[in-house]
């Protein structure tokens, strides 16, 4: 059999992962794609390199559900893949692939069971799965660890032996005035105390094994490297891990503190272990790397007292014993770590122009070995967009990047923003990972820009790569003051990028559109590349298989309408259209003029982009229209069959919700509709417009100054609008003109004729409802001179009194209804009666 091509995944990195692959690359009849573990987004660009006529396997390796789901599409999409699945359970390794035999195998044994489903893959009836355990000695040998213990066991041994007694006392217990006189009668001395050869040997050995620690696979060794721990600090690091180390330490540590009520040694009884106390002391103050990485526990700043528990902080013992998650779970980490993938990658890896923004990242993200650590990087642009590409810049780099939402920590006291941002430069450290900060959606307050600096300082202290995302760079570059960074201000995301991003998106899903669909689409719904992606997933699950390749592309379109809504404020009501614009009777030219409406949105990106008439328009790249006209006439009807045709939803304007009676708020109130609007990618519906739209008046008092900057601003935001916005109005004449000239189209809305009645009457009226001839229809259109929307309250009350009656609708609830809602207009009854019926009377 030829040579099997192994890809190794996990999500995320772990230590099984890294081993496996290092057993697949020393095989001689196995090739380790990518040579290295795999992030789960890079499996199937990886795949695709290899050709289908070759045997190949997948080992994914972790708990996450997407290891399942991935391994799913993979197996439906090549036959002539096999995928294991590796779980991880505290030191059990379950290795499973979906099958009814089960084998207890060591780690070792992995890769001839592998050789042996790849071969038999195919004579199996397409069985290419099974399941296994095996059970490893996970973590592995740790000499550093048994050299450290072998070091505080020997140092304790040495001042139990040294321990004082007699006189009649219990050591640990008693204390006689006969031994503290004989302590005080002997001079201070200057010297280290004499160590045993014991001591000698074990503090060589110590001193050889933290040499030759692997850092890899020794987080006593990681951590003594990143911290820069003096010989002195790591020796008293040990001794204040001793009691997690053995309980006879504790007993011990009872005994040489004069007091078995205690089982936690202190500053003043390591001291005097390990020399002579005030040197260490002066030693240990100098270098300040204990306080400076948070070694012990609930110290900032400096050193305990001599009298108080030293113990080793929490989450840092816990990691140093080998839970590999400890740093990540501590508290302070833990409120503003991001420990979910940015949302957007998978869009960015189908893109055919990833690779322009790729090399920049790298190079930030794993810079040279000369260059400054201490530098920050900055971002600029759409931030969104800027995660997506460091998500998959971070796994072309080598090196998963620590996400921080600087949001979380902003409502912090200074000293607990201090202290989260020295254990997360603490994590970034230990971890030899980038960090990234996201102060994208940090507000522009002097409050939070203290709080900002802050963080940003205790972070910068402990060196490694930093990088920040945020909207404005001068915002950070005034933040960090003298500090050394580099910029990456290149635009991330345009109306080019955003085409991509849909363009990615239909091609995960396996559907194909032309430009012109993917380009009304992008500009339709001008979501970022993460609401993209969550589009994406939405559509997925709404599959339904066997369907056709239009109702899949209808399914993605109603994905992304529902993800651009999510978030709408309720200043406006959100109306999915339901009506269709042929259903509005107007006059021809009226007609074409609403369908000129639906172009002018549809044809938008061919004309200003393609055409660039968008060069001459500073503004008003968006689509204005007023529909005025009597009421009843059709105008919001109109509106919403609009909003059907584009297949776009409408936010009609709350006026009641937007004008405030505080001075600014209806500004603001008009803006987030605005902003509402261009997120969702829905059309704008100001019904009854001349209330908020009426002629400014002569200033007399503030009122009407601030009622006149209410309606500037709405003008204002009216011209920089690049949607559809469509205003109704009964009462043109009462609008201001410098908003009528700022209108794209005006249609007048006429009160319908006889012919245009008669449709109406016909619409509003289903077939199989009524008992109304022929006749009755045009002699209802000659003698009922009401709108529309006076007819289809007439023929919803007649509806209700045939249903009353039992029987369908005829001509007399047509009269009934007709003459309530005459007496409603203030309007004379009408007697409608055929002229046949009359005679025959």
């Amino acid at each position: 059999m030829s040579r099997i091509n192994v890809l190794v995944a996990a999500k995320p990195e772990d230590v099984l992962a890294h081993g496996i692959a290092r057993v697949v690359a020393d095989s001689a009849n196995m090739m380790l794609v990518g040579g290295r573990p795999l992030a789960l987004d890079q499996v199937e660009s990886c795949l695709k390199q290899i050709p289908a006529n070759e045997p190949s396997a997948l080992i994914l390796v972790g708990n996450d559900p997407e290891n399942q789901q991935l391994a799913d599409r993979l197996l439906l999409a090549r036959g002539d893949l096999v995928v294991l699945r590796v779980e991880i359970g505290g030191h059990q390794v379950k290795i499973a692939r979906y099958a009814t035999r089960n084998e207890s195998l060591k780690l070792a044994s992995l890769l001839a069971a592998l050789c042996d489903l790849v071969a038999t893959a195919h004579d199996t009836d397409g069985e290419r799965t099974a399941c296994f355990v095996v059970h490893t000695d996970l973590p592995g040998p740790r000499p550093l660890l048994d050299s450290a213990i072998d070091w505080v066991h020997a140092v304790l041994r040495h001042g139990a032996l040294n321990q004082g007694g007699g006189n009649g006392e219990i050591p640990g217990l008693t204390l006689t005035a006969t031994t503290v006189n004989s302590l005080l009668d002997e001079r201070p001395s200057h010297a280290a105390p004499e160590q045993t050869d014991d001591v000698k040997q074990a503090d060589e050995a110590l001193t050889h094994a933290l040499q030759n620690a692997d850092i890899h696979s020794e987080p006593l060794a990681a951590a003594a490297k990143a911290f820069g721990l003096t010989a002195l600090e790591f020796r008293l690091l040990l001794l204040a891990m001793a009691p997690e180390l053995d309980l006879r330490y504790q007993r011990c540590i009872g005994l040489l503190l004069d007091d078995m009520g205690r089982r936690v040694g202190s500053l003043a009884l390591f001291m005097a272990l390990l020399g002579e106390s005030a040197s260490v002391r002066c030693q240990l103050a100098q270098s300040g790397n204990l306080a400076r990485w948070r070694v012990l526990e609930n110290r900032q700043a400096a050193l305990p007292a001599a009298d108080e528990p030293l113990r080793v902080d929490g989450p840092l013992l816990a990691w140093l014993l080998g839970e590999t998650g400890a740093l990540d779970h501590d508290p302070a980490v833990r409120r503003a770590l991001r420990l979910a993938d940015w949302p957007g990658a998978s869009l960015y890896q189908q893109r055919p122009d990833r690779d322009f923004a790729l090399a920049r990242i790298k190079h930030l993200l794993t810079p040279p070995d000369d260059a400054d650590d201490a530098r920050f990087v900055l971002y600029s642009g759409d931030a969104s967009a800027w995660c997506a590409l460091l998500e998959v810049g971070a796994h072309a780099a080598c090196a998963a990047p620590l996400r921080i939402d600087a949001a979380r920590l902003i409502g912090l006291d200074p000293a607990a923003i201090e202290e989260s941002g020295a254990r997360l430069g603490r994590l970034a450290r230990l971890a030899r990972r980038p960090l990234l900060l996201d102060a994208s959606t940090a507000e522009l307050t002097p409050q939070t820009d203290d709080s900002l600096r802050l963080l940003l300082a205790a972070i910068g202290a402990a060196g490694g790569r930093t990088g920040v995302l945020c909207a404005e760079p001068t915002r950070i570059v005034r933040l960090i003051g003298s500090a050394p960074f580099t910029l990456a201000d290149e635009h991330a995301v345009n109306a080019s990028t955003r085409l991509s991003n849909v363009r990615a998106a239909v091609g995960l899903l396996g559907l194909s559109a032309d430009d012109a669909a993917l380009q009304m689409l992008a500009r339709q719904y001008p979501l970022d590349v993460d609401g993209f992606e969550h589009a994406v997933r939405l559509a997925r699950a709404r599959a339904v298989p066997g369907e056709a390749a239009d109702a899949g592309m209808a399914r993605f379109v109603s994905a992304c309408q529902h993800v651009a809504a999510e978030g709408v404020s309720r200043m406006a009501e959100c109306i999915e259209p339901s009506q269709r614009l042929g259903e509005v009777i107007l006059p021809p030219d009226r007609a074409r003029q609403l369908d000129e409406i639906v172009d002018s949105v549809r044809l938008a990106a061919q004309v200003l982009d393609g055409w660039r008439f968008g060069e001459q328009l500073p503004f008003g790249r968006g689509v204005t229209a007023l529909f005025h006209g009597a009421s009843g006439t059709g105008k919001t009807m109109a509106a919403v069959g609009i909003a059907q045709r584009l297949n776009i939803r409408i936010l009609r304007i709350d006026l009641s919700r937007v004008v405030s009676k505080y001075i600014g708020e209806t500004e603001k109130n008009i803006d987030r509709i605005f902003l509402d609007a261009s997120r969702s990618g829905a059309a704008i519906l100001i019904d009854e417009a001349e209330a908020l739209l009426g002629k400014r008046s002569e200033v007399k008092d503030a009122h009407d100054r601030y009622a006149n900057i209410e309606v500037a601003y709405l003008l204002q935001r009216m011209e920089t609008y690049e949607g559809l916005a469509i205003l109704t109005t009964n009462l043109r004449q009462n609008l201001d003109p410098a908003f009528l000239r700022r209108l794209r189209f005006v249609i007048d809305f006429p009160r319908p004729d006889a012919d245009a009645r008669e449709k109406i009457w016909r619409r509003c009226l289903p077939s199989g409802a009524h008992e109304l001839s022929e006749p009755a229809f045009r002699h209802l259109a000659r003698k009922v001179d009401l709108t529309g929307g006076n007819i289809r309250q007439i023929t919803l009350r007649a509806a209700f009194l045939a249903a009353a009656a039992g029987t369908r609708i005829e001509l007399s609830h047509i009269a009934q209804a007709t003459s309530a809602e005459l007496t409603k207009l203030g309007m004379a009854a009408i007697d409608l009666t055929l002229p046949g019926d009359r005679l025959a009377a």
